[in-house]
């Protein structure tokens, strides 16, 4: 078994490097050779396209943001090899939906391993967001989105960079209350004129005025494990759509996963491709890392690119097993995984 680590040094105050150091001394087995590479930002798309084609595995290490750049990068290639997540990140979103998130928890590393040997390959959808890179979990348009632009203004400046997740996670609730408050005093409300489309093309077109926000989300966890529609699925070609349209309903959409009696909420809308028109220059988050802000008026089309393979592990992950035994009598990434996935040249659901 190949398998490439994409490690995103920061990540997690710098447990990045902890980790790596980690890999290179840890698990020596016959026939399974690790590559472990720091990511860089500015050389992101050269390093996965030079690194990652014919590898049986690629572990992108980091925050939700980490994870849905080397996802983007992977999809553009032919055949791209399956990704597994190691969590390093603050609300780690997309590790808590495909279920890393608890293999992590439940023993670090060594329950990492006995995840990757027991996974089974599936499909995820990955989308566009035109003018902008795509995202493999959730859109946000709004509130959220501001939130998200604040808390990385701050979190450049070098004495706030390296904290660590705790820091990161009193940054994002005392920036949270700040634009809260701002709302409820009417001062950055959303407008947007938004177009859902289903699979034959049919159009259901509404208006926002004086909202708080919208989530178009491909996962069922946001903003660090709150829970969103149960009947979620991330390979359908469809994204739920959570229209928000007042402070008390964002509240109760982050409470919800976090407070035991309070049921998932249900998305507004389901659709296979989205356009979206701003009515005043609209900030946008994509995987919960901010975008340069849409001009008003401009058309904001997401669609569907293709279908993604990554590694997920079983839902109960409960006995931790020898890494060479187990993997001796069940290599599953060895057996083809293409029949899963829809021809890379017949991208794009309408």
């Amino acid at each position: 078994m190949d398998c490439l680590f994409l490690i995103n040094p920061m990540a997690g105050g710098r447990a990045g490097e902890k980790i790596a150091s980690e890999l290179k001394r840890s698990l020596h087995v016959r026939d399974f050779r690790k590559h472990v590479v720091f990511t860089d930002p500015e050389r992101l798309k050269t390093q996965i396209l030079s690194l990652a084609a014919g590898r049986d595995l690629v572990v992108a290490a980091g925050g939700d943001g980490t994870v849905s750049a080397i996802a983007c990068i992977l999809g553009t290639l032919d055949s791209p090899p399956p990704l597994a997540i190691l969590p390093l990140g603050t609300g780690n979103d997309l590790a808590r939906s495909l279920g890393w998130w608890k293999v992590w928890k439940l023993g670090s590393l060594d329950y990492f391993w006995s995840g990757i040997i027991a996974g089974k390959v599936e499909a995820m959808d990955l989308w566009s967001c035109e003018g902008y890179s795509g995202f493999i979990g959730y859109a946000g348009f709004g509130l959220d989105a501001r939130i998200v632009a604040s808390v990385s203004r701050i979190r450049m400046r070098s004495l706030c960079h390296n904290f660590g997740r705790r820091w990161n996670q009193f940054l994002y609730v005392a920036v949270g209350l700040k634009y809260i408050l701002l709302l409820m005093l009417k001062f950055g409300s959303t407008g947007m004129d938004i177009c859902f489309f289903d699979k034959k093309g049919n159009m259901n077109r509404i208006r926002l005025r004086d909202h708080a926000a919208l989530i178009l989300s491909n996962i069922d966890r946001y903003a660090g494990g709150g829970a969103l529609a149960s009947t979620c699925c991330w390979n359908d070609g469809k994204l739920e759509a959570y229209v928000i349209p007042t402070v008390r309903a964002y509240l109760g959409l982050l409470l919800r996963g976090r407070i035991a009696y309070l049921a998932n909420p249900k998305a507004n809308y389901k659709a296979c491709s989205v356009k979206i028109i701003g009515k005043q220059n609209l900030p946008l988050q994509l995987d919960g890392e901010c975008m340069e802000e849409c001009a008003e008026g401009d058309d904001i089309k997401i669609q569907n690119v293709r279908a993604l393979p990554v590694l997920v592990p079983p839902a109960e992950l409960t006995v931790k097993e020898s890494v060479g035994s187990c993997w001796s009598r069940n290599p599953i990434l060895k057996k083809d995984t293409s029949s899963i996935l829809p021809d890379p040249a017949g991208t794009g659901r309408n």
